[in-house]
């Protein structure tokens, strides 16, 4: 009979328990680790760790492959023109040219082969109608381009729901805000060359010494807040310009918007010039307000102000009035002469631009054996981005410079 000890037994005891809690801390870890994966599988399952990847990947070629088949098996290239105008001579100059150059590009036997064929759809100036007027041509797969929108403001939307079905769209009126997100893959592109108008503005603002300046600004998506966003962040990164200062209002105008910031700011800083960055009928509201205020300073404006109604608005403004504009041609030199040939006449910048929206989508499609939405979207991207950056398409940039009219004199004489 073997005797063992009360420490021996103790001691084998106490390390079979260790061992049991070693296991059992395995099991439970097991347990977890399975449990862990369970719960991830399960949620994976509804797309919730996929939900960034789907977005811009999944679903964005899932419509490219849906996209692609569509258009190559349809007998005409099909090209939407989205505008929301606020101004009818953009639809009326911008559209023509579009429809004007579908037109010769058809008579020369369309795109490798296939004819144009131009869709013009104009929502209503609001959000949620062009968000829906996107939506319905963003869900046509044998839809191939998308020009537009001409409105500033309805880019945000408008681009996003392009990326979401893949649809390359180009907008060659309206500025892409550098404020808007990232979105990759990228097929939205623009043509309009809005940093080309700094340079005379800020050279005719140091040759009129104009240190310190005061922005009057519509306060939304709108060009004109993109264009003073970017020009104030130019005008920041030079020494010239001493102070900066901006005033924005929400259209349309209201003389209550100016009244007093314009008051306090005028009375307790320094300006030298105004630079107003809308359109003629809000400068005709302002200008009301400069005048109760007794204000002469000079305003500039920017393209907005290239209207041929813009005498009719400021006639009873009493300030020296600068807007920058730009005007030539644009287009290559073969198309230009057979346009005007055709049509007796030269096309204006905005059926230029118009033109180059569809003369952008023939030049990308054109090396491609077949149409493929993300590489047409790349490229038209890349020749819209870099359109105006060598001497073949020069624009020049003007001056304008309106006098105010002389106070009428009365006379005797009957």
């Amino acid at each position: 009979m073997t005797v063992y000890s009360g420490h021996w037994l103790r001691g084998r005891c106490f390390r079979q328990g260790k061992v049991r809690l070693f296991m059992k801390k395995i099991y439970l870890a097991i347990i977890f680790v399975l449990g862990t994966l369970c719960v991830f599988l399960a949620l994976d399952s509804f797309g919730i760790f996929n939900f960034g990847r789907i977005l811009p990947d999944d679903r964005f070629f899932a419509h490219a492959v849906q996209r692609e088949e569509a258009v190559n098996r349809h007998p005409a290239w099909r090209i939407a023109v989205l505008g929301s105008y606020t101004d009818q001579s953009y639809i009326s100059e911008v559209a023509q040219g579009i429809g004007r150059i579908a037109l010769l590009l058809n008579i020369d036997g369309g795109i490798s082969g296939k004819p144009v064929e131009i869709t013009y759809v104009e929502p209503q100036e609001d959000s949620y109608a062009t968000r829906l007027a996107t939506q319905k041509l963003c869900e046509q797969p044998d839809l191939a381009y998308l020009i537009g929108p001409v409105s500033t403001s309805r880019l945000r939307e408008v681009r996003t729901l392009c990326q979401y079905y893949a649809l390359p769209a180009l907008a060659p009126f309206s500025p892409l805000s550098p404020e808007l997100p990232v979105l990759e893959p990228d097929v939205f592109g623009t043509l309009y060359p809005t940093r080309l108008l700094f340079a005379p503005l800020i050279q005719r603002l140091k040759e009129m010494k104009c240190h310190n300046l005061l922005f009057i600004s519509a306060g939304t998506d709108s060009y004109s807040s993109v264009f003073t966003n970017l020009l104030t962040e130019k005008l920041r990164q030079d020494a010239f310009f001493h102070e900066i200062h901006r005033i924005d209002f929400i259209p349309p105008a209201n003389e209550s918007y100016f009244l007093q910031p314009l008051k306090r700011l005028y009375g307790n800083t320094d300006i030298d010039a105004i630079i107003f960055t809308d359109t003629p009928e809000n400068l005709q509201v302002f200008g009301r307000v400069m005048q109760e205020l007794e204000i002469n300073l000079p305003v500039f404006g920017n393209d907005l102000l290239a209207v041929s109604t813009l005498p009719h608005y400021i006639r009873g403004c009493g300030f020296p009035l600068y807007y920058v504009t730009f005007e030539g041609n644009i287009l290559p030199k073969e198309i230009a002469e057979r346009y005007a040939t055709l049509f007796n006449r030269s096309p204006g910048i905005k059926e230029q631009l118009g033109i180059m929206g569809c003369l952008l989508f023939r030049d990308a499609v054109s090396g491609l054996k077949r149409y493929d939405p993300v590489k047409v979207g790349e490229k038209i991207k890349m020749l819209s981005t870099g359109y105006f950056s060598d001497d073949r398409h020069r624009i020049e940039l003007v001056i304008r410079e309106v006098k105010p009219p002389e106070k009428e004199t009365t006379s005797d004489e009957k």
